[in-house]
């Protein structure tokens, strides 16, 4: 009797066990734990940085406890945010710190793996959708701002699904799905307005139908596009009314801050993008999107779109207003969508062993995004500088009298045990005048904003420590100590 294994008795049943309709979930599991894995380890570990105590402050001024939060709903500007209301409530039980500040970003960017799952699977099958949420799983800036006190992980769960119930609503011309729609998005533009990208997305796609001569859906009638426009007419008349009456914006009032500060390089900013997608994830993308086009797919026309359309508004506003590449975050999904599906065209024209090229290219865009990853996590502190280790170098030798100096006079009382004096306010005739020493607590991003004194503290002041982080910005925090009875070593 032969000992060897059945081989082809093995394959076969490895076949009809992957062919149950259950696998699809046991999968589906592995994955989400996998997702949960990594957003709560090392959850804590990281420093806040600025952005984050803007969000804890927020959350501690009008949502902290139920007198506040329901004096402000509808809040200011009648908007809802989900994410920094229930912060609010994380923070009040378990206090003020960065595990605390995380928990619900980390557990929405884990749901989004299983909540994202069911309506791609619906539109491009179960191996397209298990696919795309693995790769969601894994993706570093996913995972950056699902271990972030902020509301992105929010932001594009609610726009992503908004498209999703947009996409339904057409296709089956069912008007449920449209108002589902408009809530959903309510949802997203409560946790940021760049959740209103998706209005030029669904104009331009609606356009593109009738453009590039797609077969239209069923649900593309006077009926729902009415259901579309109306909202729209109906905020579009409340904000001029109240500019013509109160002479203020109504859902707009902060964006002229964004005019004075600008940001005119668009090649800088698509390469941040970049970084922040993957390249390799892009360029898959885009080729998978323009051969989506090519076979007149209406759900990979609408998909493209998502993609390709904030991104393009964004560089363009570059030119004239402050930008960020973290504004086009919330069409990640689309760019995986898009990558994973041309990974399945693939597998169905290679044949043989031939299929390896196509399972080259998935390990591609996986371990791309587990470099990034082991990056996060060992060399880049979360992606963040570390304000805490910086503040601690400082209060380990700090003296009575001694003051420190940084951009972000809000980190204490978190970091630093005494008062902060703005960078921006300080310069070198009272720094002399007062025969005191100085600590700087410096980063790449402000260091500029006052150059005089830049200039003065690196010729003069001694490099206590830095941090680098390896990313395109090139990103640092420094410690200096101007001690005015030593001088610095050479």
């Amino acid at each position: 009797m032969s000992l060897r294994p059945r081989t082809g008795h093995v394959n076969d049943q490895i076949t009809i066990l992957a062919s149950k309709p259950w696998m699809q979930y046991v999968w589906l599991a592995v994955i989400t734990l996998f997702a949960a894995a990594l957003r709560f380890y090392r959850l804590g570990e990281w420093s806040f940085w600025i952005d984050e105590i803007f969000t804890i402050n927020h959350a501690l001024s009008h949502f902290s406890t139920t007198e506040l939060l329901l004096k402000n709903i509808p809040p200011f500007r009648n908007w809802i945010p989900l994410s920094v209301i229930m912060d609010a409530q994380v923070l009040k039980l378990g206090g003020i710190n960065e595990w605390s500040a995380r928990l619900t970003p980390a557990i929405i960017g884990i749901l989004t793996i299983p909540i994202l799952y069911f309506p791609t699977r619906k539109i491009f099958g179960s191996h397209i959708a298990l696919i795309s949420v693995l790769l969601l799983a894994v993706s570093p800036w996913h995972l950056f701002w699902s271990q972030n006190a902020r509301f992105y992980s929010a932001l594009m769960l609610f726009y992503t699904l908004a498209l999703f119930a947009f996409h339904f609503g057409i296709e089956e011309d069912k008007p449920g799905y449209l108002l589902i729609f408009f809530v959903l998005l309510y949802l997203a533009a409560s946790e940021r307005l760049s959740a209103l990208f998706i209005f030029p997305v669904v104009l331009i796609y609606l356009v593109a139908l009738w453009i590039l001569k797609f077969d239209k859906p069923k649900g593309m009638n006077f009926r729902n596009l009415l259901i579309i426009t109306l909202p729209l007419l109906i905020g579009g008349a409340i904000e001029l009314y109240s500019r013509i009456v109160n002479g203020e914006s109504r859902f707009f009032a902060d964006f002229n801050w964004f005019f004075q500060y600008q940001v005119d390089d668009p090649f800088r900013l698509l390469v941040f993008v970049g970084n922040n997608f993957g390249v390799p994830l892009m360029v898959m993308a885009l080729f998978s999107g323009l051969f989506l086009l090519r076979a007149r797919s209406r759900p990979g026309l609408l998909i493209f779109v998502s993609a390709t359309v904030p991104l393009l508004i964004l560089l363009l506003a570059n030119l004239l207003i402050f930008t960020k590449d973290r504004y086009v975050f919330i069409s990640l999904f689309s760019w995986i969508i898009l990558a994973v599906v041309g990974i399945n065209e693939m597998a169905s024209w290679l044949q043989g062993n031939t299929r390896w090229l196509m399972i080259a290219v998935f390990f591609m865009l996986f371990a791309y995004a587990l470099n990034d990853v082991l990056l996060y996590y060992q060399a880049n502190y979360g992606d963040r500088l570390p304000w805490k280790s910086a503040f601690s170098s400082v209060e380990e030798h700090i003296q009575e009298q001694d003051i420190i100096v940084a951009f972000w006079p809000q980190f204490h009382p978190y970091y630093a045990g005494q008062p902060i004096s703005a960078y921006e306010d300080v310069d070198v005739k009272s720094i002399l005048a007062s025969h005191k020493r100085y600590w700087f607590v410096l980063d790449s991003e402000t260091i500029w904003t006052n150059s005089d004194v830049k200039n003065w503290v690196e010729g003069n002041a001694e490099l206590i420590d830095v941090w680098y982080l390896r990313r395109p910005e090139n990103n640092f925090l420094r410690v200096y100590l101007f001690d005015p009875v030593r001088t610095p070593d050479p």
